[in-house]
């Protein structure tokens, strides 16, 4: 999905003052996929349009060529929505087909050669290029550097554009093992104390009440449809509270991801915002009914949070639960010590929060693998937690794949298909099909690209791509493995696997290895062809595993469980406030 217009804002040199007009007269605020593609936290790159292929030439001239071909982009002042959309595309297309080699190459000959002021577009493209975190760096430091004069809603948005990188896999380097702790969240920190001076929104600290929490304000950065994901899950979080611990809980969509692009980051990012959801209502969702006050307002402004702010401060909560990271309105309230703050992460990486508790994906305190150095601020506001798990509703409908029943399916999961299933995986998944002669692999989820780059592997016609399917539980019902392809995302889709007995193999990080536990994870690219040709050929095997399958989502899935736990912090975030401000991050 291409970018249909771009906002004036993203005209401003480096994000601090005007260089170039941009044409922006395309109207309507710029739809797009959830940050996840549709299931996650983060907004969806949008590219399209005609791609400019480098000739199949020497090295050397198809560096070249690509050269040029970025100069006219880095260099053009007159950025519009269709330009943004075929930089995109050109960038997109060198990263896929260039050796690392020649992509290294590339990046330093426009380093060196390419007269550019825009620090953003530049290393942006760079970085995308080749995965080197220097370039994000370089950018995050401009802008801090830049003080007031940068725009707020530039920082805002470079913010977003670099964690949707990094929630992708797409960096590389010994940089990741400190970027986000040191780095990112510096970075953070001092873009929302900028926002609380520059724009005047400091909340008044509130007065305590005696007693137990009774109202819960859940604060969420992204609130679309109930095939959304984190949807559901802030949704299930939001109704427990109210119906099975008594709580007066309203969920307050901030909507706070990009709307609109504001400078020429490349990939660009919007998130979806679903327009109709707009201002307060009650929500009725799975037979349960919640109250909702959602703020669908696409620029991020002073008057937009200025607005949530005072809505949150009428509403008076006990407790704020920050539903997911980069949590800006909930940090407002944290960062100021005026109401008690809760973050529930949605993901097995790093929170980036300002919260006073900020609880673990899993039981594992991933805070011991941040450096020395950077681990303070962390590990003081961590706390023990399992994220749980609320399968949805199945009405057992059989779900058809183009298979027999007697085939034995592999099932690969998710919302971002297209990005997380390089070529590696798919020669990969080639070879388990190769051993497993009575095997078919089955890719649930919207694909757009995916079908096309089958078409070259000796098993193609054992693969099907079925698109989005409405209940995944009676999907599950058809499958025997789920194979995780190495990415952050896709703990839910592993989740419902596991509740249905469907056991998984996954590489030992990100959400999926999280949930799944180390029983489901291999070490390398051969244990995870053993163990799913194992799966596929041994039916005590299969057996065995199915079993320890299910015992697993007995372990990871009490929601209940997890929302009492949640409020026990809640609680204990109240009294570090009422003993005095909290200790800065």
């Amino acid at each position: 999905m291409g970018i249909r217009s771009v906002s004036q804002s993203a005209s401003l040199r480096n994000g601090f003052c005007r260089a170039a007009h941009i044409a922006d007269g395309l109207p309507g605020k710029v739809p797009a996929c959830t940050a996840c593609c549709g299931g996650g936290t983060h907004g969806k790159a949008a590219w399209s349009g005609r791609v400019k292929t480098m000739p199949g030439t020497v090295p050397s001239d198809r560096v070249t060529a690509a050269a040029a071909a970025l100069t006219v982009f880095l260099t053009d002042r007159q950025i519009d929505a269709g330009k943004l959309n075929r930089f995109t595309a050109l960038c997109d297309e060198i990263r896929r087909t260039m050796e690392f080699d020649g992509r290294m190459e590339l990046a330093e000959r426009l380093e060196r050669d390419t007269p550019v002021n825009d620090t953003i577009r530049l290393r942006s493209v760079l970085f995308h290029l080749t995965g080197d975190l220097y370039h994000l760096e370089r950018i995050l430091h401009y802008l801090i550097l830049g003080g007031d004069s940068a725009d707020p809603a530039a920082l805002h948005y470079t913010h977003w554009c670099i964690s949707r990188q990094l929630f992708l896999g797409t960096a590389s380097g010994e940089k990741m093992a400190t970027f986000v702790a040191c780095d990112l969240f510096r970075y953070y920190t001092a873009m929302v104390r900028q926002i609380a001076r520059r724009w005047g929104l400091t909340p008044a600290r509130a007065a305590f009440c005696d007693g137990p929490i009774r109202r819960v304000a859940v604060v969420t950065n992204q609130f679309t449809n109930q095939g959304h994901q984190p949807t559901r899950d802030c949704f299930d979080f939001a109704a427990r509270m109210q119906d099975d611990f008594g709580l007066d809980v309203a969920i307050i969509n901030v909507n706070g991801m990009p709307a609109r692009v504001e400078n020429v980051f490349i990939p660009p990012m919007v998130a979806e915002v679903a327009a109709d959801l707009e201002g307060v209502y009650a929500l009725k969702m799975f037979g349960r009914q919640v109250k909702v006050a959602s703020f669908t307002e696409p620029a991020f402004s002073q008057d937009k949070l200025r607005v949530i702010v005072d809505a949150i401060d009428g509403y008076d909560p006990d407790l704020i639960v920050a539903f997911g990271g980069s949590n800006i309105v909930a940090d407002l309230f944290a960062e100021a010590d005026a109401r008690p703050v809760v973050a529930i992460p949605t993901t097995s990486s790093i929170t980036v929060s300002l919260a006073h508790i900020v609880l673990g994906y899993e039981e594992n305190d991933h805070t011991r693998s941040i450096p020395a150095l950077y681990r303070a601020p962390f590990a003081r506001r961590f706390r023990p937690f399992t994220f749980g798990f609320t399968p949805p509703p199945s009405d057992g409908k059989r779900v058809e794949t183009g298979f027999p029943d007697d085939t034995v399916l592999f099932a690969v999961v998710g919302t971002r298909l297209d990005l997380e299933v390089g070529e590696d995986t798919l020669e990969l998944f080639d070879e388990i099909l190769e051993r497993c002669p009575d095997g078919a692999l089955v890719f649930a989820g919207e694909v757009k690209e995916l079908p096309g780059r089958l078409a070259a592997l000796r098993n193609r016609d054992r693969m099907r791509c079925l698109g989005h399917v409405p209940d995944i539980r009676a999907f599950y019902a058809r499958c025997h493995v789920f194979l995780n392809p190495p990415r952050q995302g896709g703990g839910g889709g592993a989740s419902y696997a596991l509740a249905e007995g469907v056991p998984v193999i996954s590489y030992g990080s990100g959400d999926v290895a999280s949930n799944a536990g180390p029983a489901f994870c291999v070490p390398d690219r051969d244990a995870y062809l053993a163990r799913a040709v194992a799966l596929a050929t041994d039916a005590e095997a299969l057996a065995e595993a199915r079993l320890a399958a299910k015992a697993r989502f007995v372990e990871i899935g009490d929601r209940t469980r997890c929302v009492e736990r949640l409020l026990a912090y809640g609680e204990e975030a109240r009294a570090l406030l009422r003993g005095g401000p909290a200790t800065g991050n």
